[in-house]
């Protein structure tokens, strides 16, 4: 007996919306184009529904931010849904000598003063530390302060890199195009990491480095941020009240994206928050797309489409109509049952209220 010896199979759009409309009693080919359009958008409507029903576990990320003094309140993703996890970070920050590939004094971007400037002559350049022979640097998030002139945005195409000898650089993570906006943190957090004399920062696609500040950091200490709800924020007597460490916040779920409010207010530049955060999935695209679910939610997925196809075509039977429904449900409970992490659960009772 031979078997495939493959393993992941995934099935685009075009396939699973031709298996709902079967079930409908409707052939593929029966479809018409606005019947497709239904299909798809049905689709669609099911993908975003499914964070209603709990946590997906494919669809959680992790968004570090760097605290900008002054400023409370910070906007997540497009299609940020719910703040599982808010961490208050600090960083050690390995003292260095830094050096310019392209002019600027490269020595301001390394002196924890967020107004001077390194600003480069001309594109394509980088902006390198040294942490000396013998002492080899874990950089765990590395940090970029940019100036743009006239205090606007800008777009960027950068890299981040590392070597052991100063001459022989590897990619350490390959950021691309990225819209920076001055006095704004840039962060990203390198897993995994090396542990290497050199690190730069590195432009191409005509991109002039201009930094306030490039920060390679490591030995992080993150402290979780108690969830403030809108009644307990609203009725704060001093919103404003800044101290280093904002120890508290309110998730505002707003659209177009959801914003995270800290009290007290921060008043470091070299702090950052880590949220962990539910998100939705990925919208549905063209026919020949994949969808953004793992394999164990096809049958769950084909299920519910083909319910909401049921309602949405013409002469399907009342009772297939409930028979599909029965099926998404089945299928949808499966899945979600599998939905899990398996870690043990652990119960903390809290009686200070009856005991002194």
């Amino acid at each position: 007996m031979s078997y495939s010896d493959t393993y992941g199979q995934v099935f685009n759009v075009q396939t699973l919306i031709d298996h709902a409309a079967r079930r409908c009693g409707k052939l593929a080919e029966e479809l018409t184009s606005e019947q497709l359009l239904t299909a798809r958008e049905s689709l669609g409507f099911v993908l975003t529904n499914l964070i209603n029903i709990g946590i997906q576990y494919w669809a959680v990320k992790k968004e570090v931010i760097g605290l900008t003094p002054e400023k409370y309140i910070y906007t997540l993703p497009v299609g940020a849904n719910d703040a599982l996890n808010v961490l208050y970070r600090t960083l050690t920050r390995p003292s260095g000598s830094y050096s310019s590939s392209a002019g600027g004094s490269a020595a301001l971007a390394g002196d924890s003063d967020v107004d001077t400037i390194c600003q480069q002559t001309s594109a394509n350049g980088s902006i390198s530390i040294n942490f000396g022979t013998s002492n080899p640097i874990y950089a765990g998030s590395i940090g970029l302060l940019p100036y743009v002139s006239g205090g606007g945005s800008a777009t960027w195409t950068l890299t981040l890199e590392y070597s052991t000898d100063g001459s022989t650089w590897n990619t350490l993570y390959n950021i691309g195009s990225v819209v920076v906006t001055d006095k704004q943190w840039v962060w990203y957090d390198i897993d995994p990491g090396q542990s290497v004399q050199y690190y730069r920062v590195r432009a191409s696609g005509g991109t002039t480095l201009a930094l306030r500040e490039f920060y390679v950091g490591n030995n992080s200490r993150e402290i979780q941020m108690a969830r403030l709800n809108r009644d307990d924020y609203t009725n704060l007597p001093n919103k404003n009240f800044t101290a280093n460490q904002p120890y508290q916040f309110w998730f505002n779920r707003t659209v177009p994206q959801p914003e995270i409010y800290l009290w007290p207010v921060p008043n470091e530049w070299y702090v950052q928050m880590t949220v962990w955060y539910s998100k939705q999935i990925m919208d549905v695209g063209d026919l020949t797309d994949e969808l953004q679910i793992p394999q164990r939610w096809y049958l769950a997925t084909i299920g519910m489409l083909a319910h909401q196809l049921s309602m949405e075509l013409p002469a399907v039977p009342m009772e297939r109509i409930k028979y599909l429904e029965d099926q998404a449900g089945k299928y949808l409970a499966l899945a979600e049952a599998e939905e899990r992490d398996r870690s043990p659960i652990y119960f903390a009772p809290n009686i200070s209220v009856y005991t002194k």
